[in-house]
């Protein structure tokens, strides 16, 4: 609202910042194009599949560091090493090796999203009630049994906390990785693509795609949210969480 009145009063001009009712038209008919859905398909795609490959890395591996002090602690040096690279720095050594490809945004959305997903499954499995795990091999469980029945599941709500974080950060690597290394798919390669024309129709179209993609990131968070509290509820109420 604040952005449509400063539009249209003048105090912007809609060179800079067009109202925010043109972009949003502009957007709703970015959907009518072909070419668009199939680079926001493209962009899902990369999203959702380097998701899958981080959580089926970083699962597992926290769940191991977790359970083994010796193990994490001597892993430690080589996790403190990598993990503070930023992923975007990764772009030109990966299409060296890759070229633009959706292999390539692939490998560095895995490499930014295992990061939280794993640290919150360990945490999670630090946090799991050791006299539950000595209540359960009492009964005769064995040691993979109580991981499977009892430190996996009470783990899980950390590593959906996980993946929520995680998510939020591989949507704006995927895009961020086409805007910068290009390709002929996604949506980040659409909104180069188009601010490659320079004219003011093509700012528009910019902007909309760019609103576009909050959009998706909003709607992903609000879906993964809803899954939290749909399903992990117990662990708020456990935890005296509001």
């Amino acid at each position: 609202m604040i952005l449509e009145i400063a539009s249209r009063s003048s105090l912007i001009t809609s060179g800079f910042l067009p109202p925010f009712s043109e972009v949003l038209l502009r957007a709703v008919s970015l959907w009518g194009d072909a070419i668009f859905r199939a680079d926001v398909l493209a962009t899902l795609t990369a999203y959702l599949l380097g998701m899958a490959i981080a959580i089926a890395i970083a699962v597992p591996l926290g769940v191991v560091f977790g359970l083994s002090q010796p193990v994490y602690r001597s892993a430690r040096a080589i996790v403190e090493l990598i993990r503070p690279i930023p992923p975007v720095a990764l772009v030109p050594l990966v299409i060296l090796v890759l070229g633009s490809s959706l292999e390539m945004k692939l490998v560095i959305v895995v490499f930014a999203a295992v990061w939280p997903i794993m640290f919150n499954t360990l945490y999670g499995v630090h946090d799991v009630d050791p006299y539950t795990k000595e209540m359960a091999r009492s009964f005769g469980v064995s040691r993979f049994g109580v991981i499977r029945r009892i430190v996996i599941p009470a783990s899980t709500p950390f590593i959906a906390t996980g993946v929520r974080i995680a998510s939020s950060i591989a949507l704006i690597v995927v895009i961020t990785v086409e805007l910068i290394a290009g390709g002929s798919q996604g949506l980040g390669a659409f909104i180069s693509r188009t601010r490659a024309y320079g004219d003011a129709d093509s700012y528009l179209t910019v902007l909309a795609a760019t609103f576009t993609a909050g959009v998706l990131g909003l709607v992903i968070n609000l879906l993964l949210g809803w899954v939290e509290r749909r399903f992990f509820a117990w662990d708020a109420t456990t935890r005296g969480v509001q």
